[in-house]
C-alpha cells in the first residue's frame, strides 16, 4: 500500500502474535527497506509478493535500515539475503547488543533461572525446569554493513532520512525522520494504541524507562504529519500520543509506589498488584508473567535510580521498599 509519494507499506505476517503483522516500508526510488519481519517462509513470501505487485522483487533491494534488533524486525533479513545482495544499516549499539546477547545466551537457562529467583519468582522454578532444553539457542549475529550514529543523515535517491537514536524499547532503537515528506518512521518507539514494552533483565545494566522518557521528548516536537509505526496502524498528532505515553508510565509508577506503601516487596509481588491492560495477573501464563515482571523491574529500577525506593538483595532475592 502506498502511504506517501514513493513510500510503500508492506504487511509482513507474524503467526501466533496478536499484533498480526510487522510493517516494512519500501522507499521505492532508492530500493531501501525499513525493517523486515520474522524469520519464516510465510513472511518471505508475503514480502516478495507485495514487492512483485510494484513490479520489483527481493533481488532488487539495495539496503535494509533496521530500527532495532528484535526478531520481528530483523529475523527475515537472512532469508532475504539468500536472494539479494544488499547492505544492512543499524545504530552502532546494535553491534554491541549482539555481542552481549551471544554472551548471555551461552548460559541462557542459568541466567533465566537466576533472574527468576532474584525477582521473587522462585515458586515457578519447577515449571521452568521443564523447558531447560528449549534454552539451547545459539544466536548467530546479523551482519551489519554500516553502523549509524544519532543525528546522522542518510542521503538516498529521492529521500533524506535523519537518524534519531531513541533508546528505551531497545537500547539500539532508532527512528527515521523524512523532513521533506513530514514523515516519522517510528519503529516500535511510538505505537498508536498499545504501549511499547519497556523491560529490563537483571543481567543488564541499563535504565530503559529513563531512556524511553527522554527519547519521547526527543521526537515529540518534530514537524511531522504522518507517523509510520512498526505495528498496528498509521497515525497523526505526535505530541498528543507522546503525552498519552508519558501519562501511562507516570500512572504505572504511581501504582508501583502504592504497591510498596507500608511493605517490602519483590518484583513478582509488585507485578501481581499493579494493573495490566492485557489481562489480570492471575490469568496470565508463566511466560506472560515473566514479561510483566521484566517491565515491572524496569519501573522499579527507574524509581531506585531516582532515589524514591530502596533495593536490597536478601538471600538472593531483590526486595524493594519506599525510601
Amino acid at each position: 500500500m502506498q502511504v506517501a509519494d514513493g513510500v510503500h507499506q508492506f504487511k509482513v505476517p507474524m503467526r501466533h502474535n496478536p499484533l498480526g503483522y510487522t510493517y516494512s516500508y519500501l522507499l521505492r526510488d532508492s530500493m531501501t527497506l525499513i525493517d523486515a519481519g520474522i524469520p519464516s517462509w510465510d513472511a518471505f513470501s508475503a514480502l516478495d509478493r507485495q514487492l512483485s505487485e510494484l513490479g520489483t522483487r527481493v533481488k532488487d533491494l539495495e539496503r535494509v535500515v533496521i530500527t532495532h534488533m528484535h526478531n520481528d524486525h530483523v529475523g527475515l533479513i537472512d532469508y532475504l539475503r539468500e536472494h539479494a545482495d544488499f547492505k544492512t544499516l543499524a545504530h552502532r549499539i546494535a553491534e554491541e547488543r549482539q555481542l552481549e546477547q551471544i554472551r548471555v545466551y551461552k548460559d541462557i537457562y542459568r541466567n533465566t533461572s537466576e533472574e527468576l529467583q532474584l525477582m521473587g519468582g522462585g515458586s515457578f522454578q519447577q515449571f521452568l525446569n521443564r523447558f531447560e532444553h528449549a534454552f539451547k539457542e545459539d544466536p548467530k549475529p546479523l551482519r551489519l554493513d554500516k553502523l549509524l550514529e544519532d543525528d546522522d543523515t542518510l542521503d538516498l535517491v529521492g529521500a533524506s532520512l535523519k537518524v534519531i537514536w531513541t533508546p528505551g524499547h531497545a537500547a539500539e532503537h532508532i527512528c527515521l525522520h523524512d523532513a521533506k515528506r513530514r514523515i516519522l518512521f517510528s519503529g516500535d518507539h511510538i505505537l498508536p494504541k498499545i504501549t511499547s514494552h519497556i523491560s529490563l533483565h537483571t543481567w543488564e545494566k541499563r535504565d530503559p524507562l529513563s531512556d524511553y522518557i527522554k527519547s519521547l521528548d526527543k521526537v515529540k516536537d518534530l514537524p511531522v504529519d504522518l507517523i509510520l509505526p512498526g505495528h498496528e496502524s498509521n497515525f497523526t498528532n505526535l505530541p498528543a500520543r507522546v503525552a498519552q505515553l508519558k501519562q501511562h508510565h507516570q500512572a504505572r509508577l504511581d501504582e508501583v509506589r502504592a504497591a510498596l506503601r507500608g511493605r517490602k516487596s519483590t518484583v513478582f509481588e509488585v507485578a501481581g498488584i499493579i494493573h495490566w491492560d492485557s489481562r489480570p495477573w492471575i490469568l496470565m501464563d508463566f511466560w506472560t508473567k515473566r514479561m510483566a515482571a521484566t517491565e515491572t523491574y524496569a519501573h522499579l529500577t527507574y524509581l531506585r535510580n531516582k532515589g524514591e525506593i530502596t533495593e536490597t538483595n536478601e538471600d538472593g532475592i531483590l526486595q524493594y521498599n519506599l525510601a
